[in-house]
């Protein structure tokens, strides 16, 4: 069993690779963490993901790095630019398949995101997580983030409001 982190823009998805992150996305597990979803119908979600992997190459706001076991796609990261200034802030957003939780991927694909930041740039790298998501505030803390900031009552989800931790690593 051997973790691979593959560039989706210098390594172009099959359909079945993004079939399998749609299917990450919608796991319930998965979904109990996002604080936005692309759509509830499986067809749209799995349409709207293939005309962004259409379009990665050329959008210059986005880089995607998956994590693949064995060639099957296991969790996958986005790294957004968040503005146009000299701070060049990038936002994470990452998900792992719950059977593969506990093995340290998320470390892994979030280790890489601040290798590939560095090379493009970045200064400041944002991660924005549900304030109760102690997995994903593990990662961070682990690879150097600090608690920038609680937003009290940000996220709006599951019909009640949570509290959202910003963690930040300057680069």
């Amino acid at each position: 069993m051997k973790l691979e982190i593959i560039n989706a823009k210098m390594n172009p998805l099959k359909d079945e690779d993004i079939r399998a992150i749609v299917d990450i996305e919608r796991h319930p597990a998965v979904k109990k963490w996002l604080v936005e979803y692309a759509d509830e119908e499986y067809e749209r979600e799995l349409e709207e993901y293939r005309r962004f992997f259409s379009e990665l190459k050329g959008n210059d706001r986005v880089e995607v790095l998956v994590a693949k076991i064995d060639g099957c796609i296991v969790g996958f990261l986005a790294l957004w630019r968040m503005d146009e200034n000299a701070e060049r802030m990038t936002s994470i957003g990452i998900s792992v398949h719950p059977d593969y939780w506990g093995r340290g991927i998320a470390t892994k694909l979030v280790r890489e995101a601040i290798n590939l930041a560095r090379e493009k740039g970045v200064k400041k790298l944002i991660i924005e997580t549900l304030e109760e998501n102690s997995a994903m505030k593990r990662v961070a803390e682990k690879l150097g983030f600090k608690l920038e900031t609680i937003r009290k009552g940000k996220i709006f989800k599951d019909g009640a409001y949570h509290d959202e931790d910003v963690y930040s690593l300057q680069l």
